[in-house]
């Protein structure tokens, strides 16, 4: 018996080759639920894009501002097929150019002459995350530039790493660069917050204890409500009604708080209108001259004879006590020397007033935020400070007391009593010379471009 010879070829010849090739049951189930899922999402697809246009392929809520525009999503974005004179446009892309926020919003670049890029409006304002302010971006925007700052010039003119307010932001400006020539030149008046400060102060009607809102009251908005800074300190309405402007003790008047030479002028007017009008007084006085109208810290004058000596005399005495007793006590000499010499009497220069309304320049600070607390939280040197030199802004440490860098507005709630400290809350990314909304004058159907 002969043994059958088993080669490769002939075992191979054994195998279908063409099994693959051929369609079984199962395979062709698959190829049919396969097709019939393509078509489901088609047709799905077409129908949400036809019900709901592209709201479908929205990635959540829009935030308050832009809600007027949430059922016109082309308005930002651009769409994957443009429509053409018959078909409609198809898909839109993620990324929103700047040509469509320009569109609505005046927002210059950020400092284009000194850092070397700028990112694009969406990258930090993210939308469709709720209905959160769109200002409040995150921190790491600002740090992917501040954290390595590069400047165009090479230099830059700010701190050049900074990661947080509460880690490594330098003393704020005023504090840290202020040097005492611009500190005296902040200023002419001369003024102590401590003696101003003390209980039981001599006042109009009585004793009287000062607050700090009794010099320092809040701007008003256009509705009257209380804006975020503070008016300037005027003489008229913090000083007046305890440092009188008064000269003479026979006139009720006070002298104007202005111009000296007007000051200069209403005084010798309303000495002379005296003296026309009150005859008598002015004979009797002449026929036994006062002690007290003897001049202060002047060489005694002699008795007046007549009516015009009289009122020269009276007019001395009152320039006396108005320009240095009175504007004295808190303005300076403009050549830093003697404001009023009482041998020459000449008018007096005083220095003009210098008050900065706002010590932060590169920053923006609300007042009316803060208003639970009291000023001395903050300003703790305002009760001590005898000096009107003194910069009584608070360091930054007693900013980070509750701005501690553990809130965030996009992340985790945390336990109570840590305040945001993210830059938007001082810091505006396109400067204080945006505009905000441009003014085009548009309809409504325009603005929706309808």
């Amino acid at each position: 018996m002969s043994i059958r010879e088993r080669t490769t070829k002939l075992v191979a010849r054994r195998h279908d080759l063409n099994y693959f090739k051929r369609m079984s049951p199962l395979r062709a189930w698959q190829w049919w639920l396969a097709a019939a899922a393509l078509i489901v999402a088609f047709v799905w697809f077409s129908g949400s894009e036809f019900l709901h246009g592209a709201q479908a392929l929205s990635a959540g809520p829009m935030s308050n501002s832009h809600a007027v525009f949430g059922a016109r999503c082309e308005l930002c974005h651009v769409p994957v097929v443009s429509a053409t004179g018959w078909t409609p446009s198809f898909g839109m892309r993620k990324r929103v150019p700047d040509s469509a926020c320009l569109q609505c919003h005046a927002a210059p670049a950020h400092h284009p002459m000194e850092t070397t890029e700028n990112p694009t409006c969406g990258s930090c304002h993210t939308e469709h995350i709720g209905s959160m302010h769109l200002a409040a971006v995150a921190d790491s925007n600002c740090t992917q530039c501040h954290a390595q700052l590069q400047s165009r010039s090479g230099v830059p003119r700010i701190a050049a790493s900074i990661h947080s307010f509460a880690g490594d932001h330098p003393e704020l400006q005023p504090l840290r660069e202020a040097s005492d020539a611009d500190r005296r030149a902040a200023t002419a008046l001369v003024f102590n917050h401590a003696e101003h400060m003390k209980a039981g102060l001599k006042g109009p009607d009585g004793p009287v204890t000062l607050e700090c809102a009794t010099c320092h009251t809040a701007t008003l908005n256009t509705d009257g409500r209380r804006g975020s800074g503070f008016a300037p300190v005027t003489f008229e309405r913090s000083c007046r009604s305890c440092h009188t402007l008064q000269f003479d003790a026979h006139i009720q008047a006070e002298a104007p708080h202005g111009k000296v030479e007007d000051d200069a002028a209403f005084v010798t007017k309303s000495i002379a209108d005296f003296a026309a009008t009150h005859p008598e007084v002015v004979s009797a006085e002449i026929r036994n001259w006062p002690p007290e109208a003897m001049l202060p810290a002047k060489a005694p004058m002699p008795p007046p004879h007549s009516t015009q000596e009289w009122i020269a005399n009276r007019i001395a005495r009152a320039d006396i006590i108005l320009w240095r007793e009175r504007c004295g006590l808190c303005h300076k000499a403009a050549d830093g020397g003697v404001a009023f010499d009482a041998e020459t009497m000449a008018l007096p220069v005083f220095a003009p007033v210098k008050q900065p309304q706002q010590w932060l320049t590169s920053a923006v600070f609300s007042h009316t935020a803060h208003q639970a607390l009291a000023c001395a939280e903050c300003h703790t040197q305002a009760l001590t400070s005898a000096s009107e030199h003194d910069v009584m802004m608070p360091a930054i440490a007693t900013c980070r007391k509750c701005h501690d860098g553990r809130s965030s507005p996009q992340g985790p709630a945390v336990t109570a009593g840590h305040a945001e400290s993210g830059c938007f809350l001082c810091h505006i990314y396109h400067g204080p010379e945006q505009a905000g909304l441009t003014t085009k004058g548009l309809s409504f159907a325009q603005m929706l471009r309808q």
